[in-house]
């Protein structure tokens, strides 16, 4: 059985580096009708490189436990940030997922 990937997680993106700030998949939440559009992007306000030697993988956005949504991204071409529009009872703990080639696994999480 392989040992599962070290996640760094960010609990405070205001005092997070500017190495952590460009890993990091930052969360901004907006309602939409009845329900909640989830933002996230890596490189919110420290662009991550985006070329064939450095660049984020994918993004995944969890509800709890339960994965909800997946972005994988190319190199190059993609940036890495999507939108999901969800439809969760208040108090929901959102996690975002991130993967770099070359620095691992980040996270953060946005209670709705």
């Amino acid at each position: 059985m392989a040992d599962a990937p070290l996640i760094t997680l960010v609990g405070d993106f205001a005092a997070a580096s500017d190495f952590e700030k460009k890993h990091t998949p930052f969360i901004t939440l907006a309602p939409q009708g009845e329900g909640v559009l989830v933002n996230i992007e890596v490189g919110h306000e420290v662009p991550h490189p985006n070329g064939t030697d450095h660049y984020i993988t994918f993004i995944e956005l969890y509800a709890g436990m339960v994965p909800i949504a997946r972005l994988d991204v190319s190199p190059i071409v993609t940036r890495p940030r999507f939108c999901v529009p969800v439809d969760l009872p208040a108090g929901t703990v959102l996690r975002a997922v991130s993967h770099c080639n070359l620095h691992g696994w980040w996270a953060f999480e946005a209670t709705l």
